[in-house]
Protein backbone atom coordinates (compact mmCIF):
# COMPACT_ATOMS: atom_id res chain seq x y z
CA UNK A 1 0.00 0.00 0.00
CA UNK A 2 1.81 3.74 -1.25
CA UNK A 3 1.84 5.34 2.06
CA UNK A 4 0.25 8.76 2.07
CA UNK A 5 2.36 11.77 2.89
CA UNK A 6 0.35 14.50 3.67
CA UNK A 7 2.81 17.18 5.93
CA UNK A 8 6.31 18.55 4.83
CA UNK A 9 7.73 16.48 7.64
CA UNK A 10 6.28 12.91 6.52
CA UNK A 11 7.86 13.67 3.45
CA UNK A 12 11.23 15.19 4.90
CA UNK A 13 11.39 11.75 7.02
CA UNK A 14 10.45 9.45 4.02
CA UNK A 15 13.33 10.79 2.05
CA UNK A 16 15.68 10.93 5.11
CA UNK A 17 14.97 7.65 6.48
CA UNK A 18 13.66 5.27 3.63
CA UNK A 19 15.15 6.90 0.23
CA UNK A 20 18.40 7.59 1.36
CA UNK A 21 19.12 6.07 4.42
CA UNK A 22 20.74 8.76 6.43
CA UNK A 23 22.21 8.36 9.87
CA UNK A 24 21.11 11.32 12.30
CA UNK A 25 25.12 11.84 12.75
CA UNK A 26 25.52 12.46 8.94
CA UNK A 27 22.25 14.89 8.55
CA UNK A 28 24.19 16.81 11.55
CA UNK A 29 27.04 17.11 9.77
CA UNK A 30 25.70 18.67 6.56
CA UNK A 31 23.44 21.44 8.13
CA UNK A 32 26.24 22.07 11.17
CA UNK A 33 23.81 21.31 13.41
CA UNK A 34 24.41 19.22 16.54
CA UNK A 35 22.29 15.85 16.46
CA UNK A 36 19.91 16.86 19.02
CA UNK A 37 19.29 20.18 17.15
CA UNK A 38 19.06 17.82 13.72
CA UNK A 39 16.70 15.58 15.50
CA UNK A 40 13.82 19.00 16.43
CA UNK A 41 14.39 19.85 13.08
CA UNK A 42 13.57 16.81 11.26
CA UNK A 43 10.51 15.69 13.68
CA UNK A 44 9.47 19.46 13.97
CA UNK A 45 9.53 19.85 17.74
CA UNK A 46 8.58 23.41 18.68
CA UNK A 47 7.77 23.87 15.02
CA UNK A 48 11.18 23.78 14.60
CA UNK A 49 11.35 22.93 10.49
CA UNK A 50 11.19 26.08 8.61
CA UNK A 51 11.51 26.24 4.68
CA UNK A 52 15.29 27.37 4.96
CA UNK A 53 16.06 23.37 6.31
CA UNK A 54 13.68 22.37 3.18
CA UNK A 55 15.86 23.99 0.52
CA UNK A 56 18.98 23.33 2.32
CA UNK A 57 17.99 19.25 2.24
CA UNK A 58 17.04 19.78 -1.32
CA UNK A 59 20.59 21.64 -2.22
CA UNK A 60 22.53 19.02 -0.50
CA UNK A 61 20.96 16.01 -1.58
CA UNK A 62 19.77 17.01 -5.03
CA UNK A 63 15.67 17.23 -4.46
CA UNK A 64 13.98 18.79 -6.67
CA UNK A 65 12.25 21.50 -4.25
CA UNK A 66 8.55 20.80 -5.98
CA UNK A 67 8.22 17.51 -3.49
CA UNK A 68 7.91 19.98 -0.70
CA UNK A 69 5.41 22.46 -2.63
CA UNK A 70 3.30 20.65 -4.71
CA UNK A 71 0.54 19.30 -2.00
CA UNK A 72 -0.18 16.52 -4.87
CA UNK A 73 2.68 14.55 -4.58
CA UNK A 74 1.58 13.04 -1.57
CA UNK A 75 2.89 9.77 -1.58
CA UNK A 76 5.75 7.49 -1.46
CA UNK A 77 5.79 6.35 -4.96
CA UNK A 78 4.72 10.35 -5.92
CA UNK A 79 8.02 11.41 -4.88
CA UNK A 80 10.30 8.19 -6.36
CA UNK A 81 8.39 9.25 -9.23
CA UNK A 82 9.94 12.82 -8.81
CA UNK A 83 13.09 11.78 -8.53
CA UNK A 84 13.43 9.70 -10.93
CA UNK A 85 12.36 11.84 -13.46
CA UNK A 86 14.54 14.56 -11.96
CA UNK A 87 17.12 11.70 -12.54
CA UNK A 88 16.74 11.26 -15.83
CA UNK A 89 16.80 14.90 -16.73
CA UNK A 90 20.17 15.15 -15.65
CA UNK A 91 21.52 12.23 -17.58
CA UNK A 92 20.05 14.14 -20.55
CA UNK A 93 20.86 17.86 -19.79
CA UNK A 94 24.56 18.33 -19.37
CA UNK A 95 23.90 21.79 -18.64
CA UNK A 96 22.47 23.18 -14.99
CA UNK A 97 20.09 25.80 -13.87
CA UNK A 98 21.98 28.63 -12.80
CA UNK A 99 20.78 30.06 -9.82
CA UNK A 100 23.53 28.01 -7.64
CA UNK A 101 26.28 30.03 -9.20
CA UNK A 102 24.41 33.15 -9.92
CA UNK A 103 25.43 35.49 -7.21
CA UNK A 104 29.46 34.12 -7.67
CA UNK A 105 29.68 34.43 -11.06
CA UNK A 106 27.88 38.11 -12.45
CA UNK A 107 29.30 40.96 -13.06
CA UNK A 108 32.99 42.60 -13.79
CA UNK A 109 35.98 40.47 -14.32
CA UNK A 110 39.62 41.57 -15.55
CA UNK A 111 41.17 38.12 -17.80
CA UNK A 112 44.74 38.00 -17.52
CA UNK A 113 46.95 35.76 -20.35
CA UNK A 114 49.63 35.62 -22.48
CA UNK A 115 49.27 37.08 -25.73
CA UNK A 116 49.93 34.75 -28.91
CA UNK A 117 52.46 37.03 -30.48
CA UNK A 118 56.17 36.50 -29.50
CA UNK A 119 55.59 40.71 -28.53
CA UNK A 120 53.22 42.96 -26.65
CA UNK A 121 52.35 43.34 -23.02
CA UNK A 122 50.09 40.37 -21.13
CA UNK A 123 46.52 41.46 -21.73
CA UNK A 124 43.90 42.45 -19.17
CA UNK A 125 40.65 42.37 -20.78
CA UNK A 126 37.99 43.38 -18.88
CA UNK A 127 34.70 40.82 -19.19
CA UNK A 128 31.22 41.61 -17.74
CA UNK A 129 29.15 38.81 -17.34
CA UNK A 130 25.44 40.32 -17.03
CA UNK A 131 22.67 38.60 -14.77
CA UNK A 132 21.22 36.65 -18.13
CA UNK A 133 24.65 34.97 -18.34
CA UNK A 134 25.18 36.50 -21.54
CA UNK A 135 28.94 38.03 -21.74
CA UNK A 136 30.36 40.89 -23.14
CA UNK A 137 33.76 42.19 -22.86
CA UNK A 138 35.72 45.54 -23.71
CA UNK A 139 36.75 44.53 -27.35
CA UNK A 140 33.12 44.68 -28.43
CA UNK A 141 33.30 40.36 -28.22
CA UNK A 142 30.46 38.54 -27.20
CA UNK A 143 29.04 34.94 -25.59
CA UNK A 144 27.25 33.55 -23.42
CA UNK A 145 28.40 31.45 -19.98
CA UNK A 146 27.08 27.46 -19.83
CA UNK A 147 26.67 26.24 -16.29
CA UNK A 148 27.49 22.52 -15.98
CA UNK A 149 27.51 20.52 -12.57
CA UNK A 150 30.90 21.37 -11.81
CA UNK A 151 32.76 23.18 -14.25
CA UNK A 152 31.47 25.81 -16.55
CA UNK A 153 32.16 27.46 -19.83
CA UNK A 154 32.23 31.08 -21.50
CA UNK A 155 32.11 30.88 -25.11
CA UNK A 156 32.82 34.30 -27.08
CA UNK A 157 32.21 34.71 -30.43
CA UNK A 158 35.48 37.25 -31.59
CA UNK A 159 33.66 40.93 -32.81
CA UNK A 160 36.49 40.31 -35.78
CA UNK A 161 37.67 36.96 -37.28
CA UNK A 162 34.50 35.62 -36.11
CA UNK A 163 35.77 32.67 -33.94
CA UNK A 164 35.37 31.21 -31.10
CA UNK A 165 36.92 31.43 -27.94
CA UNK A 166 36.52 29.29 -24.99
CA UNK A 167 36.78 29.47 -21.80
CA UNK A 168 36.29 26.43 -19.09
CA UNK A 169 36.64 26.99 -15.20
CA UNK A 170 35.40 24.91 -12.51
CA UNK A 171 32.56 26.36 -10.35
CA UNK A 172 34.07 25.56 -6.69
CA UNK A 173 37.29 28.09 -7.34
CA UNK A 174 34.33 31.13 -8.35
CA UNK A 175 33.58 32.11 -4.57
CA UNK A 176 37.07 33.43 -4.55
CA UNK A 177 37.81 36.71 -5.79
CA UNK A 178 40.75 35.42 -8.15
CA UNK A 179 40.63 31.96 -10.12
CA UNK A 180 42.38 30.10 -12.60
CA UNK A 181 40.80 28.90 -16.41
CA UNK A 182 41.70 27.25 -19.95
CA UNK A 183 41.18 29.21 -22.51
CA UNK A 184 40.94 27.66 -26.48
CA UNK A 185 41.41 30.06 -29.41
CA UNK A 186 42.80 30.92 -32.64
CA UNK A 187 45.73 33.47 -33.02
CA UNK A 188 44.37 36.34 -35.18
CA UNK A 189 47.47 36.44 -37.23
CA UNK A 190 47.90 33.13 -38.22
CA UNK A 191 45.19 31.15 -37.44
CA UNK A 192 46.65 28.90 -35.41
CA UNK A 193 44.68 26.72 -32.48
CA UNK A 194 46.41 27.98 -29.00
CA UNK A 195 45.82 26.95 -25.61
CA UNK A 196 46.31 29.40 -22.84
CA UNK A 197 46.17 29.38 -18.63
CA UNK A 198 45.02 32.05 -17.23
CA UNK A 199 43.69 33.77 -14.38
CA UNK A 200 40.15 36.04 -13.95
CA UNK A 201 40.21 38.53 -11.50
CA UNK A 202 37.20 40.64 -9.57
CA UNK A 203 39.58 43.28 -9.27
CA UNK A 204 42.27 44.93 -11.44
CA UNK A 205 46.11 44.65 -10.60
CA UNK A 206 49.23 45.59 -12.46
CA UNK A 207 50.88 43.54 -15.49
CA UNK A 208 53.68 42.92 -13.33
CA UNK A 209 51.96 41.11 -10.64
CA UNK A 210 49.93 39.28 -12.77
CA UNK A 211 53.08 37.94 -14.61
CA UNK A 212 54.08 37.06 -11.44
CA UNK A 213 50.69 34.76 -10.91
CA UNK A 214 50.81 33.89 -14.73
CA UNK A 215 54.55 32.62 -14.29
CA UNK A 216 56.57 31.16 -17.32
CA UNK A 217 55.04 31.64 -20.66
CA UNK A 218 56.21 28.67 -22.00
CA UNK A 219 54.15 26.88 -18.89
CA UNK A 220 50.70 28.06 -19.47
CA UNK A 221 50.58 28.50 -23.50
CA UNK A 222 50.64 26.00 -25.97
CA UNK A 223 50.33 26.64 -29.76
CA UNK A 224 49.36 24.23 -32.13
CA UNK A 225 52.28 22.62 -34.13
CA UNK A 226 51.59 23.16 -37.73
CA UNK A 227 52.88 19.29 -38.67
CA UNK A 228 50.78 17.97 -36.52
CA UNK A 229 47.84 19.62 -38.45
CA UNK A 230 48.98 18.92 -41.84
CA UNK A 231 49.24 15.10 -40.88
CA UNK A 232 45.63 14.99 -39.79
CA UNK A 233 45.12 17.01 -43.01
CA UNK A 234 47.20 14.62 -45.20
CA UNK A 235 46.07 11.00 -43.17
CA UNK A 236 42.16 12.63 -43.60
CA UNK A 237 42.79 13.20 -47.54
CA UNK A 238 43.70 9.32 -47.60
CA UNK A 239 41.04 8.08 -46.33
CA UNK A 240 38.44 9.57 -48.18
CA UNK A 241 40.13 8.57 -51.66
Amino acid sequence: MDMALESNEEKLQFLIKKHFKLSQKKLANDFGFTEIEMSKIVNNQEKKLKNIHLLGFCYLHDVPYEIFENKKINTEEKIKKVLESHQRSKEIEIFNDKNHISKRLIGIWYAYFYPGSSFGNIYCIETTIHPNFSVSDENGNYGEVLVGELQSVLIKKAINSKNFISILFDNADVGFKLFHFSMLSKRNQVKREMCNFGFFSKEKISLELAEQILGEKKNVQLKMDCDFKERVAEYGAMLIK
